[in-house]
C-alpha cells in the first residue's frame, strides 16, 4: 500500500494506545432507538493514529439504555477522514473555534 496509488491507504490510521475509540456496532445499529442531536460545541481535537488532530463534531448520538455518548467527528477534508467515536474527554477535547472557520467551513 502506498500513498501514490489512490485508495491504497487504510481509511483510518492505525490505532495507537491513548487514541479515541471507535463506537461499537451495537451502539450504532443495535436494536432499539437512538437519539441523534446537533452538537452543542463543535470544534475539537481528537487523538487519532497517536497524534492530536483538529476536527469538528457533526452529530452526537445516544442509544437507548446506554450512558455512552457517541460523536461523529470529521478531522480532515478527505472523504474517509471521519468516524463515530465514543466520547471520552481524554481523547476528544473541546477547542475554540478556528479563526478561519468563523465565516466559512475550515475545510
Amino acid at each position: 500500500m502506498t500513498a501514490a496509488v489512490p485508495f491504497s491507504r487504510r481509511p483510518h490510521p492505525d490505532h495507537q494506545p491513548g487514541d479515541a475509540v471507535r463506537a461499537p456496532r451495537e451502539l450504532m445499529s443495535g436494536p432499539g432507538r437512538s437519539w441523534d442531536t446537533e452538537p452543542r460545541w463543535r470544534w475539537v481535537e481528537i487523538r487519532i493514529g497517536g497524534e492530536w488532530r483538529p476536527g469538528r463534531v457533526e452529530r452526537w448520538r445516544l442509544h437507548l439504555g446506554s450512558t455512552c455518548w457517541v460523536a461523529m467527528v470529521r478531522w480532515g477534508p478527505e472523504t474517509l477522514s471521519w468516524g463515530w467515536y465514543l466520547y471520552d474527554p481524554a481523547t476528544i477535547r473541546q477547542t475554540p473555534q478556528p479563526a478561519a472557520a468563523s465565516g466559512a467551513a475550515a475545510w
